[in-house]
């Protein structure tokens, strides 16, 4: 499981990626979301498959174009917000705020956020508690983001937002869906917390994402990744309901069904010997 792949300021930036791919592609079969389905024989090769959470900008400008040159599938699972310019996701937006805010402080409510280098984590920390209590969930949250903090547009500069914040365009998600070496998951609309939204706002979180998608593509669009690796029986009926028929967690926290929590391995950082251990140990070894 990966996330965002910029071109630099990353943990696993576009080089760093690539050598992940050329190792595993050496020491693993690197496979499609088929082989889900199918039983690896005891001689054969630890298989490993690509999936990328959020849908990143950085995921189509980035990661395809290495994928491609080494002709290697993977599964994308894009929210719907960050398609339109000027839109974040909350944590895209934070890290943001954190990297690229310049001054001492803003005015938020009447208190003023305290942006200093002693200060900023504690700040950034304190107002992503904040904003994650904001009811409804995850609109009172994205109101807040909208109308009443800094827009990221006043001090970031464009390069960045495209290359570490902003999501892919729709004709980008068009564009990667036509290429059979890829499928196209889903992932909501905003990227909530679905632990704290209710049965209604889980579906339409969902559901408005899968149509958009299938409106994009012309395809249907049957799998799933839960954002925070969060879920719970219900949002697994909920999935089921809406025609999906794989959804993907990171740890299977609830053995409801194991179609509907399929484990993943997080890759955070930059080290081949970590990628080799957690390949052969982690999660997916059992693929």
């Amino acid at each position: 499981m990966y996330h965002g792949v910029p071109r630099s300021g990353s943990p696993v930036t576009a080089d760093v990626f690539e050598r992940h791919v050329l190792f595993l592609k050496k020491h693993f079969e690197i496979v499609g979301p088929t082989a889900l389905d199918e039983r690896r024989g005891g001689s054969e090769r630890i298989r490993v498959l690509l999936t990328f959470d959020d849908g990143f900008r950085n995921n189509a400008e980035v990661v395809a174009p290495i994928l491609k040159r080494h002709n290697v599938p993977a599964v994308f699972f894009v929210c719907t917000r960050h398609a339109t310019p000027g839109k974040y996701l909350w944590f895209s937006y934070l890290n943001m705020l954190r990297k690229s805010f310049r001054g001492n402080g803003f005015v938020y409510e009447g208190e003023h956020m305290d942006m200093s280098p002693e200060r900023i984590t504690h700040t950034i920390k304190s107002l992503e508690t904040h904003l994650m209590e904001v009811a409804p969930h995850p609109t009172g949250m994205y109101d807040i983001i909208d109308q009443h903090l800094p827009r990221l547009e006043d001090f970031a500069s464009t390069d960045d937002l495209n290359d570490s914040c902003a999501g892919m365009t729709e004709e980008q998600i068009q564009e990667l869906a036509a290429d059979p070496l890829f499928t196209i998951g889903a992932h909501t609309v905003d990227h909530p917390s679905l632990m704290r939204c209710d049965d209604l706002e889980v579906e339409r979180q969902i559901k408005c994402n899968k149509d958009w998608i299938e409106g994009l593509t012309g395809a249907d669009c049957q799998t799933i990744a839960y954002p925070n690796a969060e879920y719970r029986k219900e949002i697994i009926e909920i999935c089921r309901r809406l025609g999906f028929t794989r959804g993907y967690a990171v740890n299977r926290s609830l053995n409801y069904d194991s179609k509907f929590e399929v484990q993943r391995t997080g890759i955070y950082t930059s080290s081949l010997n970590e990628l080799g251990f957690k390949m052969r140990w982690g999660k997916l070894a059992h693929i």
